[in-house]
Formats: structure tokens, sequence, C-alpha cells
């Protein structure tokens, strides 16, 4: 290969990887206005807009790494969704007052366990590498927290705990059968 053609593929894998990290970003930042609606109506907005945008940042990551990390956070986001907005659809619906809210740690966990069954129940169909699961666990668990958040500590615990017993249910129900 002459040094111009080495210039030249150079350039072409320069301009390759600006196309995919553009076209991350516009993902990521998609991903990150649906989470971010889970923000609105929040008394405290600003640990639930800080994890929409850490959403974003490893959404974006994530899908300009591709592959595995690319599936695994679209799977994750997908999951992550029910935590993200059925706290906001909660407080729309006005089942909480501004000062609190005894219904809201309920929802999350419900929610949590609606992610944590889908990423059980992908596992058992989808033989991946940890790649994917981690991709897949670190979106869902911050789509989550962007809902979940604006509940306080228990609404983050119950998403976690539903998250986790999902997550195992389909895989304990696989060996017992």
């Amino acid at each position: 290969m002459t040094v111009a053609e080495a210039d030249l593929a150079a350039r072409a894998r320069r301009a390759y990887e600006r196309g995919r990290l553009r076209w991350a970003i516009q993902r990521a930042a998609a991903g990150t206005a649906v989470a971010a609606v889970a923000v609105i109506g929040c008394s405290a907005p600003r640990g639930p807009a800080a994890s929409a945008a850490v959403l974003g940042l490893v959404l974006a990551a994530c899908l300009w790494r591709g592959g595995a990390w690319a599936r695994g956070a679209r799977l994750g986001f997908v999951a992550g969704l029910a935590p993200c907005l059925l706290p906001a659809a909660a407080r729309a619906a006005h089942a909480c007052n501004d000062r609190i809210c005894l219904a809201m740690p309920g929802v999350c966990l419900t929610a949590g366990i609606v992610a944590g069954l889908l990423l059980g129940w992908m596992g058992l169909r989808v033989h991946a590498d940890r790649r994917l699961w981690l991709a897949a666990a670190s979106v869902a668990v911050l789509a989550g927290a962007t809902g979940c958040l604006a509940a306080g500590l228990a609404g983050l615990g119950g998403m976690a705990v539903g998250l986790l017993a999902g997550a195992a249910a389909p895989v304990l129900a696989a060996r017992a059968a």
C-alpha cells in the first residue's frame, strides 16, 4: 500500500467513524428526549435530569460502538421505558400531590417488575455475551431512574427490587421446568 492509499484509507475510516458518531448522537438525543418527559412536572428535577443526561451519554456510546453494545442499549431502553414513564403518567393523572406520594414507590416497583420481566424473557431467547447485558442493564437502570428518582429513594429502591425480581422470575421458571 502506498502512502497515498494509506492516507486515503485513514481519511475514509475517520469519515466513517464521524458518520457513526453523528448517527449515534442523533438516536441518543431522541432517546433522551423521550426519557426527559419523565422530568416534566417533577417537583425536584435535578436528579431525574442528571439521570436523563447520563442516559444520553451511555446510549450514544453504546450505539456508536455498535454490535452487542448497541443491541443491549436498545433492549435496555425499551425495558426501561416502563419505570421511566409510568411515574410521570401517575403524576399527570393527579394520583399524587406536590408534597408526598405514597403510591409512587408502588408504581416504580410495578414498572421495575415489567422492565425486569422483559429483560429476563429476552435473556432466555437471546444467548449473547456480557456486553449486551451490561449495556441493557445500564440503560434500563438509567432510564428507570429518570422516572423513579422523582419518587425519592423509595421509588428508586422499588424500581431496583422490581427489576431484579422481574429479571430473575423467567430464569427461575425456565430452570424449574
